[in-house]
């Protein structure tokens, strides 16, 4: 896979846990609301982003953030990304599904299914892990990629009170094909319906560059009758 022993120790744990859960007769999506309700944080998904809540009167310094709400992942999200050419990924424009949905606490399942406009298809699965302690909020998330390769990433989440999240990220090295690749990025999460993801990209030791900035929107259902 190319992943360094700590990230593919730290996948592997994750995912024993969460196939245990699983086997245990986890909740799954649709029934993930309740779940996550009863063992993280409470606050739902709300405008501008994910777990905001309305505020009267000027802020004074001292208020407390609401912790970010891992809900606000669950669902299909439409891809649009067009990285350039680097090996990792063919070139041109991306477009696709991520379909999140729970597998029990804070563990999540990912499934990804993109195609570019040379009709190259690429599929992964993997999964995400929310995590708040005392050491504060951060999300891992593994996906493996059909092409051969996986994508490992870690990073602390913050936010501020105005309900604007972001994760500062980066990856382990990736070798593919030859080559080793590593990620970073940051990725925004400014809106219950659509976020997007600033990334860079570094081959072979080299300096970073940009890789693209990939957008997912969440895809909402049309009210029957109004199509």
């Amino acid at each position: 896979m190319g992943m360094q022993p700590l990230a593919v120790g730290t996948v592997f744990l994750a995912c024993a846990a969460a196939a245990g859960a699983e086997a245990a007769g986890a909740a799954r999506h649709p029934e993930a609301e309740s779940a996550l309700r009863e063992a993280g944080p409470t606050r739902a998904a709300a405008a501008p982003a994910a777990g905001a809540t309305s505020r009267q009167g000027p802020t004074r310094g001292n208020e407390m953030m609401p912790p970010f709400d891992p809900r606000y992942f669950l669902g299909e999200w439409e891809i649009e990304w067009n990285p350039p050419e680097t090996g990792l990924f063919p070139p041109g424009k991306w477009s696709g599904t991520e379909t999140v949905t729970h597998i029990a606490n804070r563990y999540l399942r990912i499934s990804v299914a993109m195609e570019n406009e040379d009709g190259v298809t690429m599929t992964g699965d993997g999964i995400l892990f929310y995590e708040f302690g005392l050491g504060g909020q951060s999300i891992t998330r593994f996906v493996r990629y059909d092409a051969g390769f996986s994508i490992f990433q870690y990073g602390p989440l913050g936010g501020d009170l105005g309900g604007y999240y972001s994760t500062f990220w980066e990856t382990p090295e990736i070798a593919y094909d030859d080559r080793t690749f590593v990620l970073k990025g940051r990725s925004y999460f400014v809106s219950p319906a659509a976020y997007r993801i600033n990334q860079q990209i570094s081959i072979d030791g080299a300096a970073f560059f940009n890789f693209g900035i990939m957008w997912l929107t969440k895809a909402i259902d049309e009210p029957s009758g109004q199509r």
